[in-house]
């Protein structure tokens, strides 16, 4: 990998100055969407794009609006801000000039990807979902609810976030993203609104998740009966929710075989 391999830059989409990185160079270009109170620097590092060849990919790591460098201002969590990243995902695609592309998106990321492949139409040819689920249910709000103090969290659990973010930036946004959560399986039957969207997903899907995931939904009642094009469910035995950090080389051969053979 050379430097020219990866910048960092900002991009004007619609009202605001969206902060994104870039790695590689090559003809397959895909948009990664990082989780809850994510970034790009956090969710999608350097060491991990390392493990995909820079002439065969060009990876787009988005920063949504209140999230890393896309701020001030900082993120406002309610029920559609998903349905609402996912416009400015198209966006930035579109203003480098990066179309068609793959959708790759991790945890509160694969609900925008959802979005993203519902909206794009032939502007996403591909759909990666990692860690995903559009569904809460009653135990799952139950643990959202019980992290929703992030000071009674582990120090190693609230580290990775507080790499890139204020302390109170994290204990403010992560309470307010459960209590929608909660609002979500209260007053949405369970459902978030990519849920809705799922039946007009009609590109090719790929689905990678962690057999150790304690915080996402089962994609054989999920997923698998409602997308039309799903390619492959793979799932990595000891992996958590963030399988692909730690099984970096498993995650990047996943999705290449997917992208070879998905190939027109």
């Amino acid at each position: 990998m050379t430097e020219s391999d990866y910048e960092e830059g900002f991009q004007l989409v619609n009202d605001i100055n969206i902060g994104y990185s870039k790695y590689g160079n090559g003809p397959n270009y895909i948009l990664c969407v990082c989780g809850a109170v994510g970034c790009y620097a956090k969710d999608w590092p350097l060491k991990l794009m390392k493990h995909f060849p820079a002439d065969y990919v060009t990876i787009v790591a988005i920063d949504p609006p209140g999230y890393g460098t896309s701020r001030p201002p900082d993120r406002v969590q309610e029920i559609n801000r998903c349905m609402k990243d996912s416009e400015y995902c198209l966006g930035l695609m579109q203003a480098l000039n990066l179309v068609p592309f793959t959708i790759m998106g991790w945890s509160e990321g694969a609900r925008t990807s959802v979005h993203v492949a519902a909206k794009g139409k032939e502007k996403v040819n591909r759909m990666i979902l990692l860690a995903g689920a559009t569904k809460v249910n009653k135990l799952g709000a139950l643990a959202f609810k019980g992290m929703r103090e992030t000071n009674h969290w582990l120090p190693n659990a609230r580290q990775p976030y507080l790499d890139f973010y204020p302390e109170s930036y994290l204990r403010t946004q992560w309470a307010a993203l459960c209590d929608v959560v909660q609002q979500v399986h209260d007053f949405c039957g369970g459902r978030f609104p990519s849920d809705l969207a799922l039946t007009q997903v009609k590109c090719k899907t790929l689905i990678l998740n962690g057999g150790m995931d304690r915080f996402c939904g089962d994609p054989t009642t999920n997923f698998i009966p409602v997308l039309k094009d799903l390619m492959k469910l793979e799932v990595h035995a000891q992996g958590g929710h963030d399988f692909y950090l730690k099984y970096p080389k498993w995650f990047s051969t996943k999705v290449i075989e997917f992208l070879k053979s998905t190939q027109k």
